[in-house]
C-alpha cells in the first residue's frame, strides 16, 4: 500500500510539477522519504512468506494501477517531464518486458497445478 502511494505521488509530481505540494516539498526530500518508506515496506514484506498466486495478483494489480494512474494524469492534462508516458518507446518496452514476465509466471503457476 505504501509503495502505491509513493509511486502515485511521484507520478503526480512528474506530470504536474507546478502542483501546490511540489513547491512546498523539495523533490530530494520527497524522494528520501519515499525511499525510506519503500525500504521499510520491502523489509517488512520480506519476512512474510507469499505464495506464487499472491505475487502474481500483486504484479498484475500494480501494472494495471500504474497504467491507470498514467492515463488519468494524461487525461487531466499532465505531461511527464521524465519520459514516463504513453508516447515514449521506453514505456512500451518496459510494459512488454513486464507482460512477458507476468506471462511466464502464469505458465509456471499452471504447470505447478498440473
Amino acid at each position: 500500500m505504501i509503495v502505491l502511494l509513493c509511486v502515485t505521488v511521484l507520478l503526480i509530481y512528474d506530470y504536474f510539477p507546478g502542483a501546490p505540494f511540489a513547491e512546498m516539498i523539495p523533490l530530494q526530500l520527497l524522494m528520501v522519504i519515499m525511499l525510506a518508506l519503500f525500504v521499510i515496506t520491502v523489509y517488512r514484506n520480506r519476512k512474510q512468506q507469499t505464495d506464487q498466486v499472491h505475487m502474481f495478483q500483486s504484479q498484475v494489480f500494480f501494472l494495471v494501477y500504474i497504467v491507470a494512474v498514467m492515463a488519468l494524469l494524461t487525461v487531466l492534462g499532465g505531461e511527464s517531464r521524465v519520459g514516463i508516458a504513453f508516447d515514449k518507446g521506453i514505456f512500451w518496452a518496459a510494459l512488454a518486458v513486464t507482460l512477458m514476465e507476468i506471462s511466464f509466471q502464469w505458465r509456471r503457476m499452471k504447470q505447478a497445478d498440473e
